[in-house]
């Protein structure tokens, strides 16, 4: 039968708890996260594909949709320079092209809703067509474009992303 505690006795002590979070936060710190170069590998390799898709299979006469292509390579390689580099200079650079990637994305992505809404306007029937094809295109552009920068973006504004490029 367990007795009522009075002021005069003292509380059974509680055995301590192994420090199992310490532990497990320590192996953390000490194993690299190998995420920071997994997305510069994929940021090279995705720069260097865009790059020859933009010279062999979308060359395009109107400069302003060069210049546009162009910068998703360009940001990749920002990207990719800034999960190298690492530090603050670094997780700026990474997230800066990033975000300029995403911007560019949302850019091309009108431009290509109102190709298709003058192609379904000018065009009739076939126009239609044209245009259903336009959004196929836009749920491509998101896909092979817009996912990276989204989740990398993510990672980096995570603890563990700004700890693996050594940010306080």
């Amino acid at each position: 039968m367990a007795r009522a505690r009075s002021k005069h006795r003292k509380a059974p002590a509680t055995p301590a708890a192994p420090p199992a979070s310490r532990d497990r936060r320590d192996r953390r710190d000490r194993a690299p996260d190998p995420r920071r170069w997994i997305y510069a590998g994929l940021d090279l390799v995705f720069a260097a594909v865009y790059a020859i898709a933009i010279v062999l299979v979308i060359p395009n006469r109107l400069p302003s949709a060069m210049l546009q292509l162009w910068t998703f390579p360009l940001a990749s390689v920002a990207m990719a320079a800034g999960m190298v580099i690492g530090g603050r200079g670094g997780w700026w650079t990474a997230v800066a092209g990033g975000s300029f990637a995403l911007a560019s994305t949302i850019l091309l992505i009108v431009r290509i809703a109102i190709s298709a809404a003058f192609l379904a306007g000018v065009y009739g029937a076939f126009g239609k067509a044209a245009a259903t094809f336009a959004l196929v295109m836009i749920a491509l552009v998101v896909e092979l474009v817009a996912l990276l920068p989204i989740v990398q973006v993510k990672y980096l504004m995570t603890r563990a992303g700004r700890r693996a490029l050594r940010l306080p």
